[in-house]
Parts: structure tokens; C-alpha cells; sequence
């Protein structure tokens, strides 16, 4: 029942971190507006893919189309569903814009990963016998953790694959070794990582623990591996219109021409000491883990049976060891590639915390005598509060990470009562469209135009016409665009987070805890929010532990231009110079500005939130 209970709380956290930030970032991109395209334009005949997004923007290389034909199919199914009440469907429905579809989409991927989770809990139930406390500990782990929670709606590549993941563990974990087919599946299609990760159990279940037969392993890879390039090479080839298998593209690019280290380098060990410590903060997961690999559940609960005269599977023996040995290689095979992401071992977590939930059990039954059991749960539970704590913090601060997002809503909301007289024409530069803004964010009125030209020749055939203009340049700043600002006026200013304020947040808190009208002003206005279900004093006090920054602005033309815009002055096709607020304009290659944008979104999941927690 209280494991049933958490499932339901992990639910509505997920769904939480996904209504408190809507908006999508860069590498979501592809796969959102393919869900967009899909919904509304359908996929036959091929005639309407030249509506997509990807045929105007392709990207450096192709992506599969797959995680996003799934996603886009059961939205449709509950637009179907809901149609039959309601009598209307809220995919057509346009006019508002298309945000709530997106919301949907994510959550059906939300739900999709809570599916792997209960799938691997399940499973950590079934070897451990009656006693369900391993899967309540496991699931527990989730409830405190950031990166699972905030980014199971995500439509990362990653995070597409999570929950066959999480299934195909599930099945390892029973001792049935055909869950390797779905990780070599899920390899060819959507992530190469999770081929290595699948090789690499496959090997250390028949090699290291003698559980299963490495014929047998390699045969189900090697299936399944086929099986995953017909499926891949027969969709993505409709779609991109010409014979292509997306991931073995990807690796070709990355891997064997090197580009993947042009995105950035880190030395061997930056997993170990920098992204899994990240993953667990207090870092109480990693210190259980020691003690999980101490003892086997399957073999506890084989003894038990041995008394009843019943015999455990067998196969079952060393499995949560097996996947647990896996993972540390898996990252240290990983390690060999210079370029690191947290995203490319994420597969690891769900195994860290069943590891972490059997040494906590481990230790549990070893001090029950000594009464030292009472003063580890005081430990687990008050970790887990403070694990908690930041995971909300990291939550609520990377909410401010989308200002596209926030701007284009905005522009929707302040145009609207305009297209009654005239057609209006949005510009989004690339720093804009790459933190929020997707087609499902734009209003289905055929009287508004977004434009996101990234050229400097085609953005100066429309220039005459753009009304509104949503950039990260400073028109203000004169020394870095020649311009006529008598044409423009900066209606809107949009923030993102820029920094953590540590320790004078802490001390505004207890500023106001020991200021008796301050704090009574606040609750009040809090609990009189409530009843009308708003947060602004809640939000406007918590605001206080981040610091912002003005990243977007909007610009509305108040004059006609004179003559065309040179293509010298464009303002789109810039870049920040030294980190700094200023761009300089010049012909750029747009993935430049979007490694800038990765290093300045994925700030807070890192460096910052290490420091905030040091100043603590």
C-alpha cells in the first residue's frame, strides 16, 4: 500500500516539474516539433512532410523519427478518447496555440518513464521475497532526486529510451536475459550507448558471475539489433526521404570523424568525481550503494524458501550485483570518450538506487539489535528531506532556463488583440527559438507569420516587414549593429537564471522568520493567494535565492524601414562575445550558439548548484 502510495507522489512530481516548466530546450527540439508535425499534419501522403520542420531545418545529422511517431500516436489515441466527451478535439483546437498539446505529449513520456520505474520495482519485489521494502526504498530514492523527475517528460533522445530501459532491467533483474533485446534495440534506435551498455551486461552476466550463456546473450543482441534497423532504416528513411539509419549517421559523425569532441573534453575521471555525485546530493545513494553489493536478495530470500522446502530460481541469483557491476563498467567504458554528458550514463540511476536500497536493508537487519537501525532511518529520512529540498530548488530555478518560451507566450498574448487589424510577422533569433519557442507555441492564425530565418539573405528579403522581433541582441547598444532605432521600441524585457545567491538567501530567510511583521505579512498574503490559486508572494519570495538576468528582448517596429536591411546588419546570425550580454553580428554556425546555450542551461544541474550547496 505505502509503496502504491509513492508511486502516485512520483507521478505528481513529475507532473509537477513539467507544469512548472513547460517549455522545451535545444536537444528536445528535434523530437517535439516532429510530435508537432505528426499531430497536425499527419505522415500520408508524403506530400505533407514537406510541412515539417526538419525539412527546412535538418540539423547536423539525421534523427529518428521513431520515439516521436509512439509519443504522437498515443496523444492521438487520448485526443480520440477525449473527443468522444467532449466533442471536440483539443489538437485541432488552434487559436490559443498548441502548449497544452505540448504538455500532453510530455506527460504521455512522463507516464512512460514512471511505467520503467514501477516495471524495475516490481521486479527488486518479486526477488526479494515478501517483505516489499526493497521496492519502497527503491522507489523512495526517485522522490528526492532532480535530474529523473525534471527531465522524464523531456523528449531527449535519452529520455525516450529511459522506460525500455527501465523494462529491459526489469527483466535482467528476474534472470531473463531477453531484456538484452530491448537495450540492443533501443541501441540501434534511439541511443548507441544503450548497444554498450547491453554489451557490456551481456559479458558480465556469462563472463564475471556465470549466470547465462554468452551464445545466447549475443544471439538476442544480435537479432534485436537487426530488428531495430529494419524498424529504424524503413521509418526514418520515409521521413528524411532518402535511405538513412539515424544512429549509425550520429556515430559516424561523432565517433569516427571526431566531431563529437568539438562540443567540449573532460578528463577520464569526470564521471566519477563530477556527474554521478551530481546525480545524489546529500550523497547518501552513493554511501549506501558500499553496502548494497554486500549482500544478494534472491539468495536471502532462497534460503527462506529452502526452509518452506521451495526452491528460488536460480537465475535470479547475483542479478541485482550483475547490473550492478555492469553500470560501474559501463561508466568507466564511457569515460574513454572525451566529450561527457550526464544524459549518456543517466541509465545507471535506477540501478544506483535499487543497489543503495539493499544497503540500506543490508544495514538495517545488521544493527536491528543494536538499536543503531533507529538512528539510520533518523539519517535516511532526514537525508531524503534534504535531498528533496534541492531537488525542488534545482526545479524551481531551472524553470527560468526557458526564456523563448516565456517570450513567445508573451508575444501571443500582446499581438492577439492587433491581428484584428493587421497580419503581423514575429522574427525569433536562435538563441530565442533554442530556449523555448516550438511550433507547438505559436498561434494557428493564419494572420501571424513566426519567422526563425537564420540566414542573413533571407532574413533581409522579409526585414521591411518583420513587426515584432524577439532577439538576445541589445538594439540599444550601438556599437554592435547599425540601425535606425527610431524604428524600434523594446516592449518587453525577458530574464533566465543566471546565478545562485547562497548564503544572503538563507539570510534573508532568517531575516524574516525573526522579523514578526514581515513574516506575518507574508504568510498572509500567501494564504490569501491560495484561495484564489495563485503564488505570486510565495514566487516573488523565492525568487530571492537566484539571480537574473535579461537574455531576450522583444521589439516592436513603430516605423516603416527606409530601404532593405543590408545583409551585414542582420541582427539574427550573432553570437555572445566573451560570455558577455553583446553580440557581435557575422556568419556563424547556429550549432556554436547552441553549445553556448547547452553550457548556460545545463549551469544550474552543475557548477552553481555544487557552490550553493558548499555555501551551505
Amino acid at each position: 500500500m505505502f509503496t502504491k502510495t509513492l508511486e502516485f507522489v512520483l507521478v505528481g512530481l513529475i507532473l509537477f516539474h513539467l507544469l512548472l516548466s513547460p517549455y522545451t530546450k535545444v536537444e528536445e527540439s528535434f523530437n517535439v516539433q516532429a510530435i508537432h508535425d505528426i499531430l497536425n499534419y499527419g505522415v500520408y501522403p508524403r506530400e505533407v512532410l514537406q510541412n515539417y520542420d526538419h525539412v527546412e531545418f535538418p540539423g547536423v545529422v539525421p534523427r529518428t523519427f521513431v520515439g516521436s511517431l509512439v509519443v504522437a500516436g498515443f496523444v492521438k489515441l487520448t485526443d480520440l478518447v477525449y473527443s468522444l466527451f467532449a466533442q471536440t478535439s483539443f489538437v485541432a483546437d488552434m487559436n490559443q496555440g498548441q502548449l497544452h498539446v505540448q504538455v500532453i505529449a510530455r506527460a504521455v513520456l512522463g507516464l512512460a518513464n514512471v511505467f520503467g520505474i514501477v516495471s524495475l520495482r516490481r521486479s527488486l519485489d518479486k526477488i526479494s521475497g515478501r517483505s516489499k521494502l526493497l521496492g519502497f526504498v527503491y522507489t523512495l530514492m526517485f522522490l528526492s532526486q532532480f535530474h529523473i523527475l525534471f527531465y522524464a517528460t523531456r523528449t531527449l533522445p535519452n529520455f525516450i529510451a529511459l522506460p525500455m530501459v527501465n523494462y529491459a532491467l526489469s527483466k535482467i533483474l528476474l534472470g531473463d536475459m531477453s531484456g538484452l533485446s530491448w537495450l540492443a534495440f533501443c541501441g540501434v534506435v534511439f541511443r548507441l550507448e544503450v548497444g554498450i551498455f547491453a554489451v557490456v551486461i551481456a559479458l558480465v552476466s556469462s563472463l564475471i558471475f556465470g549466470q547465462s550463456n554468452i551464445f545466447s546473450n549475443f544471439m538476442y543482441l544480435a537479432v534485436s539489433s537487426c530488428v531495430g534497423a529494419v524498424v529504424s532504416g524503413s521509418i526514418d528513411s520515409y521521413f528524411w526521404g532518402h535511405s538513412v539509419l539515424p544512429e549509425l549517421s550520429a556515430f559516424l559523425f561523432n565517433v569516427v570523424e571526431g566531431k563529437l569532441v568539438e562540443w567540449g573534453i573532460e578528463p577520464y575521471t569526470a564521471y566519477f568525481v563530477k556527474y554521478i555525485p551530481n546525480f545524489f546530493r546529500p550523497p547518501h545513494v552513493l554511501f549506501l550503494c558500499l553496502f548494497g553489493l554486500m549482500s544478494d536478495p534472491a539468495r536471502a530470500v532462497s534460503t527462506e524458501s529452502k526452509q518452506k522446502n521451495k526452491e528460488s530460481p536460480r537465475q535470479t541469483h547475483n542479478s541485482l550485483r550483475i547490473l550492478s557491476v555492469s553500470a560501474l563498467l559501463y561508466v568507466a567504458t564511457m569515460s574513454f570518450q572525451p566529450h561527457k554528458e550526464w544524459r549518456f550514463i543517466v541509465y545507471t540511476i535506477p540501478i544506483f538506487n535499487a543497489l543503495a536500497g539493499n544497503g540500506l536493508l543490508h544495514l538495517w537487519n545488521g544493527l536491528t539489535k543494536l538499536n543503531a537501525h533507529k538512528i539510520l532511518f533518523v539519517l535516511m529520512i532526514a537525508s531524503t528531506v534534504v535531498a528533496f529540498a534541492i531537488s525542488s530548488f534545482m526545479s524551481f530555478a531551472s524553470s527560468y532556463n526557458y526564456p523563448g518560451g516565456q517570450a513567445i507566450n508573451w508575444v501571443n498574448n500582446y499581438v492577439s488583440p492587433k491581428l484584428e487589424k493587421q497580419n503581423i510577422i514575429v522574427h525569433m533569433d536562435v538563441p530565442a527559438c533554442m530556449t523555448g519557442i516550438t511550433r507547438f507555441t505559436q498561434l494557428g492564425d493564419e494572420r501571424i507569420t513566426y519567422d526563425k530565418t537564420e540566414t542573413d539573405a533571407a532574413l533581409a528579403l522579409i526585414w521591411k516587414d518583420v513587426n515584432i522581433l524577439i532577439t538576445h541582441k541589445n538594439l540599444d547598444v550601438a556599437n554592435t549593429v547599425s540601425y535606425d532605432a527610431s524604428k524600434w521600441q523594446k516592449v518587453k524585457e525577458i530574464p533566465a537564471f543566471s546565478s545562485v545567491r547562497g548564503l544572503r538567501f538563507v539570510k534573508d530567510v532568517v531575516d524574516t522568520v525573526k522579523n514578526l511583521d514581515t513574516r506575518t505579512h507574508l504568510i498572509t498574503a500567501i494564504l490569501s493567494e491560495l484561495k484564489e490559486a495563485r503564488f505570486d508572494s510565495f514566487q516573488a519570495f523565492i525568487e530571492k535565492s537566484i539571480t537574473l538576468q535579461t537574455y531576450l528582448r522583444v521589439y516592436e517596429r513603430v516605423a516603416p524601414e527606409d530601404k532593405r536591411f543590408e545583409n551585414s546588419k542582420v541582427i539574427n546570425d550573432s553570437l555572445p562575445e566573451n560570455g558577455k550580454d553583446d553580440l557581435v553580428i557575422g556568419d556563424i554556425d547556429p550549432n556554436l550558439i547552441e553549445a553556448e546555450l547547452n553550457n548556460q542551461i545545463d549551469l544550474l544541474e552543475n557548477d552553481e548548484v555544487t557552490r550553493f550547496i558548499d555555501e551551505l
